[in-house]
Formats: structure tokens, C-alpha cells, sequence
């Protein structure tokens, strides 16, 4: 009898003890393993994103890593996102696209693929640290009004470091500052746009072709030419 009560007294206090469980799950964010995608990986607003240091490479699902358009980004970086700590090997298809403000920490693109970045939606793009190398065209694509800002970057051999969408006359506001950028066979930034502006300090340039190609508004301090 007494060993009847304890173990119903047992099981009553655990049932007790299950019904204060919460019934809603923490939300967590999951971070698709690193490797080759087969699908774009979105980063939604205001998630941050941290690779920490994995290595993402485009299956034949996104691209090859041509200049042939119309192919898909490894990321997807929506409005208040941030990506960073992220290694974007070869092919790359066409690395990262964002839609409105985005943050970029970090990125090294092992090889450009047929865009490295391009903004999509208008916003504020902000890219700090990292590296692009191996392009054959540009490097990052502008493709709506945007204030683009990259800082503390390495850019060399690929046709234009930064490029507005050709034949556009939306202003763009594109801020360098303390980059490293090297062998670019036609210019730093090129825009058509007469109301585009271009900000460049503290950087070293080297073999970059003509600077800057269509740009009106151009503000230039402490850079150097090696």
C-alpha cells in the first residue's frame, strides 16, 4: 500500500511539474551547413547571419560562376539583415544580393563568379572587411538608388570594382574608405548617372585603369597610388 502511494504521489508531481512547462519554442536561427548550395540561403530582416568562418560554395542549381545572367545568389540578405564571417568559394554564382539596408561583415569571395554583390532594392548597404578577387566584370552591381559604404576591404583583378546599372540615372551614394584596390581593367566606379557621388579616402589604389568613369561628384582625401 505504501509503496502504491508513493509512486502515485510520484506521478502526480510530475504531471504537475509538465503542465508549467511553456508549450512555445525559443525561436532559434539555423544556420544551413556550410558547403555546396543548392538553394539560396535567405537572411531574413534583422537576423544576423554568422558564417563564422565556413566556406559556401553554388551548386548547379544557382550557377556557374559565369558572366551568363540570370543566375542565383548563395545569399540573400533581406532589409535590416546582416551577413558576416562568411567564405564564398568557386563557383560563387552570383554571390550575394541584397533588398534595402544590409550589413556585410567580413565576406572573402575566394572568386568573384559573375557579381560578388549586388544591391537589388534600394537601402543602405554597408560592407566592412573581407576580400574579392578573380572577376571578370564587376565587382559590385548597383542596381537601384542606394547609399553603397565599404570600408577596411580588398579589391583586385576584376573590370570595375563597383558598377551602377548601365544606362541608370538614379543617384547612388558610394562611400571608400581605407580599402586596398588593385588591378581593375576600366575604373573604380562607373556610373551614367550625373547625380551619382563617389567619397574616397585613406585608400591605396594601384593599375585601377581610369579612377572613376561618369562620376560628376567626386570628394577624394589621404588616398595613394602604388
Amino acid at each position: 500500500m505504501k509503496k502504491w502511494l508513493t509512486t502515485a504521489l510520484a506521478a502526480t508531481l510530475l504531471a504537475s511539474v509538465v503542465t508549467i512547462v511553456p508549450t512555445t519554442a525559443i525561436p532559434t536561427t539555423t544556420v544551413e551547413a556550410a558547403g555546396v548550395q543548392n538553394t539560396t540561403i535567405i537572411v531574413k530582416a534583422g537576423e544576423v547571419y554568422d558564417g563564422k568562418g565556413a566556406r559556401f560554395i553554388a551548386g548547379s542549381a544557382l550557377g556557374d560562376g559565369s558572366q551568363k545572367e540570370g543566375q542565383k545568389p548563395i545569399f540573400r540578405v533581406e532589409n535590416g539583415g546582416t551577413l558576416k564571417n562568411v567564405v564564398l568559394g568557386y563557383p560563387a554564382a552570383d554571390g550575394v544580393h541584397t533588398y534595402g539596408n544590409a550589413t556585410l561583415e567580413n565576406i572573402v569571395w575566394e572568386d568573384i563568379g559573375e557579381d560578388a554583390m549586388t544591391i537589388k532594392e534600394s537601402g543602405t548597404v554597408t560592407l566592412k572587411g573581407g576580400s574579392a578577387t578573380n572577376g571578370d566584370d564587376k565587382m559590385f552591381q548597383i542596381n537601384a538608388a542606394s547609399t553603397f559604404k565599404v570600408s577596411n576591404f580588398k579589391g583586385s583583378k576584376a573590370g570595375k570594382f563597383i558598377r551602377q546599372l548601365g544606362g541608370s540615372t538614379f543617384k547612388v551614394n558610394v562611400t571608400i574608405d581605407n580599402c586596398d584596390i588593385s588591378d581593375m581593367k576600366e575604373a573604380i566606379f562607373r556610373t551614367d548617372s550625373s547625380t551619382s557621388t563617389v567619397k574616397m579616402t585613406n585608400t591605396r589604389y594601384h593599375n585601377v585603369g581610369t579612377k572613376f568613369i561618369g562620376v560628376k561628384n567626386i570628394t577624394e582625401s589621404g588616398n595613394t597610388s602604388y
